[in-house]
């Protein structure tokens, strides 16, 4: 008895218990009941409108003058005098005179040929009279076709000679004279000089100094294949001879946004090879009176300056300029459709940039462009964009208890 009581006990506490769980389970209440709401993402958008564009290219450079010389003695001799001027940092004005060089010897010389010419034209003078002479002679005597040796022609032409040759001695003595005093051959900025009173210059050709012209500047603009595509630029004699305001038009910017230069100026030309090191073909832009020399209210751009330019590219009539943010992989963009379902479409792109890119085809006016990067994405992705989430679907019915779970 004892044996049955401790097998059967056990086996009823373990049925009451698990029959009170059961019933315990199967009284709980049910769930209440709540609309089922659509997932949807907030996003941010822009509305697609096109518009007449005109790209541009973004390059930069270094200013230097467009004409630059080297000031060099085209004679030697001793430096006699030197401008106030000729000093670095100063301004010259065209055909004016820079250095002097000790003109005694050059003068000399002038006036050696001067006599020298003289006694040339002397000669001439008597050369001309002998032979007019000579041809009266003959015609006395009676010889009516006398030889160039009788009529003393020989002789005369060595007399003419004489004197061109004296002449052009002379003209080159003057020349050498004139050359004693040294020019600035265009309006400049003296960058450096080279040498002071006293000094000889004792060879043809030696430096004096350096001049930079300050009516124009140019930039050299590496620019990558890439880039002209997307330019006109002048690589033909035809247009490189037009006006000015008819080539490619750039803005020059010197500094930041705040304290920042501009000038315009123009594409010239482009340069006729590429770089063999960078494959790159540079334009060069010029821009007039780099040093503000005018007074017109623009403060200057120094040579050596480094600039960014902004170059004037094709027109297009009819584009969508858009913000980087809303560019996905190489070509694609998000559009929220009339259901506020995001779909990714591919579009052709014209122009590719650091804070935005010009779309040319697969995107239509009114198109709402998201903004809004995406961690996860799939085609038909429900949004919204005013910050209200769609409308809750119609409610669910209350789920029945399991049962298995009843009593």
């Amino acid at each position: 008895m004892k044996t049955l009581l401790k097998v059967v006990l056990p086996l009823l506490v373990l049925i009451i218990a698990t029959a009170s769980m059961l019933k315990m389970v199967a009284s709980k209440p049910s769930p209440e009941s709540r609309p089922q709401g659509v997932i949807s993402t907030p996003v941010d958008y822009v509305t697609a409108r096109s518009a007449p564009i005109t790209l541009t290219v973004a390059a930069q450079g270094t200013v230097s003058p467009r004409l630059q010389a080297t000031l060099a003695a085209e004679v030697g001799g001793k430096v006699e005098t030197i401008s106030d001027q000729f000093e670095a940092g100063r301004f010259v004005q065209k055909d004016e005179i820079l250095v002097t060089l000790d003109p005694t010897d050059y003068e000399a010389a002038v006036a050696e040929s001067l006599a020298n010419l003289r006694s040339a034209q002397t000669s001439l003078v008597q050369a001309e009279a002998d032979a007019e002479q000579a041809i009266s002679d003959l015609k006395e005597v009676g010889v009516d076709n006398p030889s160039p040796l009788a009529r003393r022609e020989p002789q005369l032409e060595q007399a003419r000679l004489r004197v061109d040759s004296a002449e052009a001695a002379l003209a080159l003595a003057e020349k050498n004279l004139e050359r004693s005093r040294i020019r600035a051959p265009f309006d400049g900025q003296i960058i450096e000089a080279l040498v002071d009173r006293g000094d000889v210059l004792a060879n043809r050709g030696t430096p004096i100094g350096t001049l930079y012209g300050t009516a124009t500047a140019e930039i050299l603009l590496p620019l990558s294949r890439n880039d002209l595509l997307h330019l006109s630029l002048p690589d033909s004699p035809s247009e490189m001879s037009l006006k000015n305001s008819a080539k490619p038009q750039v803005d020059i910017i010197l500094g930041s946004e705040a304290e920042a230069t501009r000038r315009k100026g123009w594409i010239d030309r482009l340069a006729g090879t590429a770089d063999p090191i960078t494959r790159l073909r540079s334009a060069i832009a010029l821009f007039e009176d780099p040093l503000n020399l005018a007074q017109e209210g623009e403060r200057s751009i120094p040579f050596g300056s480094f600039v960014s330019v902004s170059i004037e590219g094709r027109h297009l009539e009819s584009a969508f300029r858009l913000p980087i943010v809303a560019l996905v992989g190489g070509n694609r963009i998000r559009v929220i459709d009339a259901k506020d379902q995001l779909q990714e479409i591919p579009v052709e792109i014209a122009q590719l940039n650091t804070t935005d890119f010009i779309v040319t085809a697969g995107l239509n006016d009114g198109d709402r462009v998201c903004v809004t990067p995406l961690e996860t994405f799939v085609p038909g992705l429900q949004v919204h964009t005013d910050g209200n989430p769609p409308a809750p679907a119609s409610e669910s019915t209350p789920e029945t208890p399991d049962p298995t779970f009843e009593q």
